[in-house]
Formats: structure tokens, sequence, C-alpha cells
């Protein structure tokens, strides 16, 4: 397909909405506002889990496949959010998702308030009720936030700098708000259905007013009297919104085969959140005899260190590239996990964990930005493939553990979180060459 002409109506639509480099700088803390908004929603939802399951009367086994359905919904989500976000753009996929799933986490909410103990035996219809809200709510969070990363990244490209990891700070920082003050409503005897009510509506209420802000996905650069003297506007390259065809050289199966490894990179690091949030306790349990309170400080450990990393990971980007600091944050995840699990003192744990939290804290963040710049395939195609295998990823882990755990000690099958990591480490080396051939 021959690049849009000057008359086309996606140049048209591109001189209609220059943007200057002020309103570029607003837009990046209106998208950090929609991270901070969509972890603070599903965060505030997790404490009310051991509700659930108190209300529903299950036990370890059947809870844990009920919790899954919220994962289980998002990798069903498949790749919808690419033809989502070509059709109605990420401002719109980001409000109208975002207002949506915050019904759906009321009503799982209710559902649980309404199968109570004391409302008396409650039926199975409920459990499925509420297994099929966290599959709803699964699908809408995987479209949300595949539009709040197409948002983040049109406002990196604008900005020509990286900042894509800073906005992932505000996930961090949502979900650790999120789950924090939902545990007060908890301890407070606030029934879930008020309690992620309210919190929804503040969520709501926050992203209507950072939604002014978003940039167009169709945006362009214009001069900006503001910039200071010397600093050239990012050059208005293809349209997000304007499909990229393949060429001769990236035909539509190499650009598939270039998201393999973009997508194992995206995997190692998200190995690293479900090891901290799903193995850590555990392990520390098990394995190194903590009691139940001090093993939950690691999951908190490796979480925090991941949070502070995300604040100064687009320094690093910009100083040292994306294939070095891929290559040099999964390496030191290698070594984290390796410390984690084979360090016979404490103090030594705590230290891997707090390094696998910093390690990762770029790497998802910057697989998303690779796999959307992937040639040869229409917008926005790369970044939910990669998101949505991910999550595929992230559903298969653990099942696999457990697995392994019950022939292998503990350590030895928690390797498998360490030897992602390798292979993603492996994975950025393949990026990079791929990355440079013409």
């Amino acid at each position: 397909m021959p690049p849009a002409s000057p008359s086309s109506p996606a140049a048209r639509r591109a001189r209609a909405h220059p943007v200057a480099r002020r309103d570029v700088v607003r837009a990046r803390w209106a998208a950090t506002l929609a991270f901070l908004t969509n972890g603070a929603m599903l965060g505030a939802l997790i404490p009310h889990y051991p509700q659930a399951k108190a209300a529903f009367g299950l036990d370890a086994d059947a809870f844990g496949l009920l919790v899954v359905a919220l994962a289980a919904g998002a990798a069903a989500a498949g790749s919808l959010p690419a033809p989502v976000l070509r059709r109605w753009g990420s401002r719109r996929v980001m409000l109208a998702g975002t207002v949506v799933m915050a019904v759906v986490v009321v009503a799982a909410g209710l559902v649980v308030d309404l199968s109570a103990p004391a409302q008396g035996r409650p039926s199975a219809g409920a459990v499925w009720l509420f297994a099929a809200l966290l599959g709803v709510a699964g699908i809408l969070d995987a479209v949300v936030d595949t539009a709040q990363n197409a948002q983040g990244l049109t406002v990196q490209t604008r900005l020509a700098r990286p900042v894509l990891t800073s906005m992932h700070a505000g996930w961090s920082l949502g979900a650790g708000l999120g789950a924090g003050l939902g545990a007060l409503a908890v301890g407070a005897g606030m029934p879930a259905g008020l309690h992620l009510g309210l919190n929804g509506a503040v969520c709501v209420a926050v992203l209507v007013a950072a939604g002014r802000r978003f940039l167009p996905d169709d945006a362009r650069p214009a001069p900006d009297a503001d910039a200071p003297e010397g600093t050239a506007a990012p050059a208005p390259g293809p349209s997000p919104a304007t499909p990229r065809a393949p060429s001769p050289a990236t035909p539509r199966a190499a650009a598939w085969l270039a998201l393999l490894p973009v997508t194992v990179v995206a995997m190692a690091g998200f190995g690293v959140e479900e090891f901290g949030n799903a193995w850590t306790a555990l392990f520390l349990q098990s394995e190194r005899g903590l009691d139940v309170a001090a093993a939950g400080l690691g999951a908190s450990t490796l979480l925090l260190a991941q949070f502070v990393g995300r604040l100064v990971g687009d320094r690093v980007l910009h100083r040292l590239g994306r294939r070095r600091t891929l290559a040099g944050s999964l390496a030191v995840v290698v070594a984290a996990l390796v410390l984690v699990l084979t360090a016979p003192a404490m103090p030594l744990v705590f230290v891997g964990l707090a390094l696998a939290g910093l390690g990762c804290a770029v790497v998802v963040p910057t697989a998303y930005a690779l796999g959307d710049k992937v040639p040869g395939l229409p917008p926005r195609t790369g970044l939910a493939v990669v998101s949505w295998l991910m999550r595929l990823a992230g559903i298969a882990l653990s099942p696999l553990v457990g697995l392994l755990a019950t022939g292998l000690p503990l350590p030895a099958a928690l390797a498998v979180f360490p030897a992602l990591a390798v292979l993603g480490l492996v994975g950025t080396g393949v990026v990079g060459r791929r990355r440079r051939r013409p």
C-alpha cells in the first residue's frame, strides 16, 4: 500500500490535530493517572477475595480456580483490543472501558454481599455469576490496559524520549493504594459493594478529569513557543491510526516472527511479578521458616522495588538505550532470583527480592514499545498480541510450578522463573539483531 498522500483522510486528520509540546507533557501526566486508576480499581478487589471464599463456602482448590477467572478473561480477549482501538481510539476506549469495568467490579462485590453466610446458604449460581463477572472484568482490563499503553506510546513518540516506564509506576502505585484502602475497608466491616462502588466512582471521576488532556491517536507535534530554544519537535511519522502495510523487507510472516522474542522478553518481566505475588509468601514460609506476617513482606519488598525502578527507569533507558537496558535488567533478574532461591541468610533473600523488583521494572513497558513498533502489522496489533501472550503465560506459569512441585523440592520448581528470565535475556539479543536489519 503506498504512503498516504497529503490529501488523504489520514493526512487531513493529522493536520487537524497539531499538538504543542506543553500539551504533550500534560498528556503524559494524564496517561499516568489513567494507569493509576486502572491499578486502583483492580487492586481494591483483591482484599475482598477472602470474603468471597467464605461467602461461597469454597475450599482452597475451588477458590484458586475461581480467582483465575480474571486472568482467564484477560487472556480470552486475545487481539481484540487492536481493532477496538483502531475503530474508536485510545481516549474513548479508556473512558468507556473504565466506566463499564467499574460497574462490573461493583456487581461482583454485590454478589459477595448477597451471598454472605448471614444471608443463608449460597447458591451455585452465585459462584458462577461471580466468576463470570471476574472474566468480563478481565476482558475489559485487557482492552483498557492496551488503550493506556497506546496512549502512553503516543505521548512517548511525541516527546521523543522514554516515559512509558514511569507511567507504569502509576499503575504500581494505584494497585498498592487500592489494595491498602481495600484492606482498611474490609477491616472496618464495609460491604464489598459499597467499598468497590466508592472506589470505582473516584477512579472514574479522576479518569474523566484527566481524559481532557489525552492526545488524539492521530495527533502530530506542532511548533511550541514554550519549548527550549534549539529543541526540535519530533518529526511526524506515519499516523498511529494509519495501517502500516507490509513492505518487501517485512512481509507479514516476518512481522509475526519478529514478535516472538519481544513476547519472550515480556514474559520474563511478567514472570517476576508472578513469582512475587503467587509464590514468595509460600517459599518464605515453607523453605525459610518465616511466619505468615513476615512472609508477606517478601512480595511487598519486590513490588516496592519495582515501583522505585519504574520511577527512574526512563532515565536509564534514555541513557543506555532499550537493548542494553533490557539485557542489563534481565541479567540482574536472573542473578537476583538465583540469590533468592539459594541464599541461606534471610537478609540476602530480601536483597535478592529487591533486586528482582528493580530488574524487572522496565522490562514489560519496553517490550510493549518494541512490539508496537514491529513493522508490517496493523496499528496496535503488536502491542495487543504481546500483552495477550504475556497474560497467557501468566495463567500457565503457576500451574506449571505447582505441577513440578509435586515431584521436586519447591526451590527446584521455582527455578522456572530464573530460567524464563534467561530466555528473555537471550531474546534481547535476537530483538537487537532483528532491529538492525534494513
